[in-house]
Order: structure tokens, then C-alpha cells, then sequence
């Protein structure tokens, strides 16, 4: 009896776990896991959503919208048409572009559009409704835009500043030096740089065999004005410290020539202004150099070797004969009395 009644024991240890895993598992073959609907992102085309159909976000860069189903985010246009007649979690946005709500639509957030916003009799806006809204980058990503360019201009201009006096000492002398004597010859040809060079690119792209010089001035054209850029902050580091070192000079040069450019509506002048005296500068230079036969050798002493004079000449020739073992001149003979 006592077997029996381990035996029954051990079965319905047994049983208990085995039938709770076949009660559990229909159960959860019931439960479908929750799916996120996916979003529609499109560059340049049309998206519809169907009647029946749920997506999540809705964005389109150019093209059109009609949602007719159940957006859960919300729905941006950039450019184009926008029409609503099913249901939108979030909000309606139309950045360049007309929107329209039909009888059938519901939208929980905003509408907003930078045209005309049309509400039939019956749609269901639970945000505020507002059209002609003037889409900007104003404000802190406006600033931010502006103050990254601002930097990497700057960074551009200390690299090629610290290369240039680096390998080109003498040669950044000369232009400090040009700039500070002859500054109206350099404006001159600073201003010749600013109108002749981009016309010289644009005349040369309206011929066919020279296009890709054209393409290529067009392309130096930033580069030498950033140049020109460094140079400018070099001549004003040297008129503001004369006296200090080179790379110092150049530091407070360039920074206060950038400090200016913060300015609004004259970053981009001072810029063109500076690239252009700079370059004006350096040429300048370049002709003065070439003129006075380079400025490396101007002012450069000559090693001139002094000529032997007739007594040094005459005591190493005597000294080479008693060397050598003759006497070039027998000494003169008496005549017999």
C-alpha cells in the first residue's frame, strides 16, 4: 500500500508541471507581439496610406502626402502637397505647401503650414490650426550654421598662415614689409585680383578647348583668397607688434582680423577685402624681389679673395726652389780682372 501511494505521489509530481505548460502554452500562441508600424520616409515621389493601413512617422522631401489610413507620428512635408482624411497621432506640417483636412480627418496635434490650410466642415483638430507660418533657420541653428563656417574659415587661415612662415620666412618678411611701405600699390593689385581673376575664370569656361582651365581658376579662386586671408593676418600682426616673434605676430594678427569677421553682414566682406590685399600684397613683393634680383641675395657680400701680393709671391717661389733642389736664376757672374 505504501508503494502505491509513492508511486501515485511521484505521478501527480509529475502531471502538475506538465499540465501547466500545456494550459500556458495556447495561451501565449494567442498573444501577438507588438509590432511597430513602419515609417515612410521619401525623398522625391508620392506616399499613400491606404484606408486600413497604420504606418508611424510620415516624411517627404518633395512629392505628396494623402493619408487616408492612421499615421501614429506625425506627418512633415518640405515641399509639396499634404491631404488628410484618415487619422494623425501627432502633427501636420507642410514646410512649402498647401494642406488639406477633408470631412473624415482627426488630427491630435497641430497643423501647421506656410500656405493655405484648409479645414473642411467636419475635420477634427485637437492642436491649433495655422497657415502663412514662416519656416526659418533663424535662431540657435541659424547661429550655429553661421559660427561653424566662421571656424573653419579660421582654422583654414592658421594652418596656411603657420605653413607660410614655416617654409617661407624671408618671403613672409617681404610681404609684411611691401605691405607696410607700399600698401596703396598693394590695394591696387588686390583689387585687380578680386575683379580680373573671376573674370578671367568665366571667360575661359565660354570656350570650349580651355574649359577645364576655366574649372581650374574657378576652383584656385578660394584657395588663393585664403591665402590671401593668412597674409592679411600676418601684415596685421606685424604693424600691431613689431617687435614680438613671427608666430606671435601672426596669432594676434589673424585674431583680430577674425574677430571682426564676426560681425554680422561683414564676415563675408572682410573676407573678400582681406584675401584680396593680401594677395595684393604678395605680389607686390614678388616684383620688387624679382627686380632686385630676389630678396634672399639682396644685400648679400661677395667672398672676395685678396691677390697675392709681389713679395709673398717672390718668398713661396724661393721657398719651392730650395725645396725642389735648383735655382731657377744662377746668380750673375764676375767678369775676370
Amino acid at each position: 500500500m505504501l508503494r502505491t501511494i509513492l508511486r501515485s505521489v511521484v505521478l501527480l509530481a509529475l502531471a502538475v508541471p506538465l499540465l501547466g505548460v500545456l494550459w500556458v502554452t495556447p495561451t501565449l500562441a494567442q498573444v501577438d507581439p507588438r509590432v511597430e508600424p513602419p515609417d515612410q520616409i521619401v525623398l522625391s515621389g508620392r506616399v499613400d496610406v491606404p484606408r486600413g493601413r497604420t504606418v508611424g512617422q510620415v516624411v517627404v522631401f518633395r512629392g505628396s502626402v494623402n493619408v487616408q489610413g492612421v499615421a501614429l507620428g506625425d506627418v512633415v512635408v518640405v515641399s509639396g502637397k499634404l491631404v488628410v482624411s484618415g487619422q494623425v497621432g501627432g502633427s501636420v506640417v507642410n514646410l512649402d505647401g498647401p494642406v488639406v483636412l477633408a470631412e473624415s480627418a482627426q488630427v491630435r496635434g497641430d497643423v501647421l503650414s506656410r500656405q493655405e490650410v484648409i479645414v473642411r466642415r467636419g475635420a477634427q483638430v485637437e492642436g491649433s490650426v495655422r497657415s502663412d507660418v514662416p519656416f526659418s533657420l533663424r535662431g540657435p541653428v541659424g547661429w550655429f550654421g553661421a559660427f561653424a563656417a566662421w571656424l573653419a574659415v579660421t582654422i583654414s587661415a592658421l594652418v596656411l598662415g603657420l605653413l607660410l612662415l614655416w617654409l617661407l620666412p624671408r618671403a613672409s618678411d617681404g610681404v609684411a614689409e611691401t605691405a607696410h611701405e607700399a600698401w596703396l600699390p598693394s590695394a591696387g593689385w588686390g583689387l585687380a585680383w578680386l575683379i580680373g581673376f573671376p573674370i578671367l575664370a568665366l571667360l575661359s569656361m565660354l570656350t570650349l578647348v580651355v574649359l577645364p582651365l576655366g574649372l581650374t581658376f574657378l576652383l584656385a579662386l578660394g584657395f588663393l583668397f585664403s591665402v590671401g586671408h593668412a597674409w592679411a593676418g600676418w601684415i596685421v600682426g606685424r604693424l600691431v607688434l613689431p617687435e614680438k616673434g613671427p608666430y606671435v605676430a601672426f596669432l594676434a594678427g589673424l585674431g583680430i582680423v577674425r574677430v571682426v569677421g564676426l560681425i554680422p553682414w561683414v564676415g563675408g566682406l572682410v573676407w573678400i577685402l582681406a584675401g584680396g590685399f593680401g594677395l595684393g600684397a604678395a605680389t607686390v613683393a614678388a616684383w620688387r624681389s624679382r627686380d632686385a634680383g630676389g630678396k634672399h641675395r639682396h644685400g648679400r657680400r661677395r667672398l672676395e679673395i685678396p691677390a697675392p701680393s709681389r713679395e709673398a709671391a717672390s718668398t713661396a717661389s724661393t721657398a719651392g726652389s730650395s725645396r725642389s733642389g735648383f735655382d731657377p736664376e744662377p746668380p750673375p757672374q764676375r767678369a775676370a780682372p
